[in-house]
C-alpha cells in the first residue's frame, strides 16, 4: 500500500509539472511573432518580449539622468560647448536647454506644469554663467512596482550651488519619481545631424519610460536602498 501511494504522488507530481509546462508553452506559443534580419542578410523568427517590463538598472539610470539634467544648471548646451545657453522658452516661461531635453521624458500634462515651477525656481545669474549647480546623489532606491508597466524610485540628494566658483548653498533634494513603461523610441537621425540636442532626446526616449509624478520624498515611509 506504501508503494502504490509513493507510486501514485510520483504521477501526480509529474502530471502538474507537465501541466505547468503546457502553460508556459501555449503563454509564449499566444505571443505575437517578430521577425528581426541580421546583419548577414538572413530573416528569423523571434518571439516577443514584455513590453511593459523594464530592467531595474534601466530605470534607475533613466531617474537618474533626467534629475541631473534637470537640476545642474549651468549657461552651455549639450553638444556645442562654444555656444552660451540663453534658456529654452516653453509655454511663456524659459528654462535652461538641458532641463528642457529632460522634460521629454514627462508625461504631456504633467510636463507643462513642471517647466513651469522649475522656471520660478531657476535664479535668473544661471543664464549669465555666475551660478551653476550640482546634483549630489546619496541614495537611488530599487524600483518599486506600484502597476503593471509602473515603478517609484526615492532619490535622497542635495543640490549644490556655486556662485562664481564659490560654494553658494546647498539645498536637500529628495523625492520620489514614479515612472510609466512606453513604447521606445528608434533613434532616427544620423550620426552627424547638426542638431546635437535632437540627437539626446531620442537617445533618452529609447529607455521607453516617461516621469508621470515627482512628489517630495517621505522618508519616514520609504527607507532609501
Amino acid at each position: 500500500m506504501v508503494a502504490l501511494f509513493i507510486l501514485a504522488s510520483a504521477l501526480a507530481i509529474s502530471l502538474l509539472a507537465n501541466l505547468i509546462l503546457l502553460f508556459n508553452n501555449r503563454a509564449l506559443a499566444t505571443r505575437g511573432k517578430i521577425y528581426v534580419q541580421t546583419p548577414d542578410g538572413f530573416t528569423l523568427q523571434a518571439q516577443e518580449f514584455n513590453q511593459e517590463h523594464r530592467e531595474a538598472k534601466v530605470i534607475k539610470q533613466t531617474v537618474a539622468t533626467w534629475i541631473q539634467l534637470t537640476f545642474e544648471w549651468d549657461n552651455t548646451v549639450p553638444g556645442n560647448a562654444e555656444l552660451v545657453d540663453e534658456g529654452f522658452e516653453v509655454g511663456g516661461v524659459t528654462v535652461p536647454t538641458k532641463a528642457y531635453l529632460a522634460s521629454y521624458l514627462m508625461e504631456d500634462g504633467f510636463r507643462t506644469s513642471f517647466l513651469q515651477q522649475l522656471a520660478d525656481l531657476i535664479p535668473s545669474d544661471v543664464y549669465s554663467g555666475s551660478r551653476k549647480s550640482v546634483v549630489r546623489f546619496f541614495s537611488v532606491s530599487n524600483p518599486r512596482q506600484i502597476a503593471t508597466g509602473r515603478w517609484e524610485v526615492d532619490i535622497v540628494s542635495t543640490r549644490i550651488e556655486r556662485v562664481n566658483n564659490v560654494e553658494d548653498k546647498e539645498v536637500e533634494f529628495n523625492r520620489t519619481i514614479t515612472v510609466q513603461a512606453v513604447p521606445a523610441i528608434d533613434l532616427a537621425l544620423e550620426d552627424d545631424d547638426p542638431l546635437a540636442w535632437r540627437q539626446r532626446v531620442y537617445e533618452l526616449a529609447q529607455n521607453g519610460l516617461i516621469i508621470t509624478d515627482v512628489v517630495p520624498l517621505r522618508l519616514s515611509t520609504h527607507a532609501p536602498e
